[in-house]
């Protein structure tokens, strides 16, 4: 069986690129008033040094080597040059404090597409340069500390509910900040400003709020960013690799649905992002379609692994999420929904293989019956992992009673947390007592057990009458 490598490639060429044109652009923002050449490869030399160093001490690679951060970072750059030229065309009239207004525009507008492409990922590195820029652009630290607040709030407002609504509530909110934030500013420079400044309110999150969108739709044309939209498309039943598993695998993609309910739901309480879950759950199992029927819920008469050892067999499980790697991989997948191909198993044990091998050998080596991880690094991860045990747990239950069910949950976690699959996802021992809970009562809602109606009359006569 072939092995397929974890992960895609580093990009290292980005790197360069990317090391080439961020000094580049700091250089430019902190030269270009001035007019300087000089000064312009000083800052260059500076600020390639700063970039260099920051990359290895603070190790940044995803700034530099990721193609989702480099491209938020281009954009960062040309809203920034773009609020610099309009600043000197004085539509405004702000009297000199055209450039800073202009500059403050841009920080609501980087907060929501950050969010919106990175999802859980930390921008934290994107606003610190886009600050950084926004600083040397103005040569102003309290035009740089507005910026970083107006990003700040509304990345967070609209992290929280990611909706169309909530998208211009951040827009409007943030700019509100800034809004004020000048305001305070001005009031004892130009208090005839402050005025000037509300009324441009409207036009300012209207101009905000078109841009957004605008550069929204252009970047979901690149083939490597996501916005809900783009990434929900990948869960419809046309996507190549999900007709594939229900066709050729259909006790898997049965389950996955299952699964990406179940876990849909429990996102949604435990503030994680739902939609990830979703579809992340959908392609935990995609390494399945290489030897499908070597898995119980594929298999129709005859089990294959009756006539193996227990550690082929046990390899062959495992296998499944390297073939997933090479699958993701092969169909470009986002790379958001590639963890869950590894961590939805983490380290677990494969136990029916293992006692069986026990069985045959006492001293069996006890690694080779475990997945290779690593254990769920988020929470949208480790809900798939507890949905996926608890599911096919489940489905072995011959009447999945009430009673029966709970105790398969609650034997699932503590299984889980024995094992420590979930000490690294984020879940509290709280949260894992609301998954307890809402899993048993979902799991109910969607296994119930059918109410056999009695027969009508009319059918029943009929019945009566065919018989004689």
């Amino acid at each position: 069986m072939r092995k397929a490598k974890r992960g895609r490639k580093t990009k290292r060429p980005l790197l360069w690129v990317s090391l080439t044109l961020y000094p580049a652009f700091l250089a430019l923002f902190l030269a270009l008033p001035y007019g300087d050449p000089l000064l312009f490869g000083l800052g260059y030399a500076f600020n390639f040094a700063v970039l260099y160093a920051a990359r290895r001490l603070l190790d940044l690679n995803e700034l530099f080597e990721d193609e989702t951060y480099f491209t938020l970072n281009l954009v960062v750059f040309f809203l920034v040059s773009l609020a610099l030229f309009g600043s000197q065309l004085n539509w405004f009239h702000l009297e000199g404090a055209e450039e800073a207004y202009y500059l403050l525009l841009v920080g609501s507008i980087v907060g929501v597409l950050s969010r919106t492409f990175l999802r859980k990922r930390p921008n934290t590195a994107i606003l610190a340069l886009a600050t950084y820029a926004v600083f040397l652009a103005s040569k102003n630290i309290f035009v740089a500390f507005g910026f970083a607040l107006a990003n700040l709030i509304s990345s967070d407002i609209y992290g929280r509910y990611r909706t169309t609504l909530h998208e211009i509530a951040a827009v409007a909110i943030g700019n509100a900040v800034f809004s004020v934030i000048l305001a305070a500013y001005w009031l004892t420079r130009e208090p005839h400003l402050v005025w000037k400044l509300l009324y441009l309110y409207p036009t300012s999150v209207l101009t905000e709020i078109f841009i957004l969108f605008g550069l929204q739709k252009l970047l979901d044309l690149l083939p490597y960013m996501y916005s809900d939209e783009k990434l929900e498309n990948f869960a419809n039943l046309s996507n190549p690799l999900l007709e594939e598993m229900l066709i050729r695998a259909p006790g898997t993609y049965h389950h996955s649905v299952m699964v990406s309910l179940l876990a849909e739901s429990l996102a949604k309480k435990l503030g994680a992002d739902p939609l990830l879950v979703k579809v992340g759950a959908m392609f935990h199992d995609i390494g399945k379609l290489v030897n499908p029927h070597y898995f119980i819920e594929n298999i129709n008469g005859k089990n294959p692994h009756a006539e193996l050892k227990p550690e082929v067999s046990a390899a062959i499980i495992k296998n499944h999420v390297e073939e997933g790697l090479a699958l993701a991989e092969k169909h470009n997948l986002p790379k958001e929904i590639i963890p869950f191909i590894p961590e939805h198993q983490g380290t677990k044990l494969i136990r029916y293989f293992y006692f069986k091998a026990l069985e045959e050998n006492p001293d069996v080596d006890e690694e080779k019956f475990r997945y290779g991880g690593p254990i769920p690094q988020s929470k949208e991860t480790a809900i798939v992992m507890i949905t996926d045990t608890v599911e096919a747990m489940v489905r072995t239950l011959k009447e999945p009673t009430a009673d029966e069910v709970r105790k398969a949950v609650r034997s699932a976690l503590e299984n889980l947390k024995k094992e420590g699959q979930l000490k690294a996802s984020g879940l509290t021992e709280e949260d894992l007592k609301l998954v307890e809970k809402l899993l048993t009562e979902l799991i109910l809602s969607y296994y119930h057990e059918r109410i056999k109606y009695p027969e009508g009359p009319s059918r029943r006569a009929k019945t009566v009458k065919s018989k004689s």
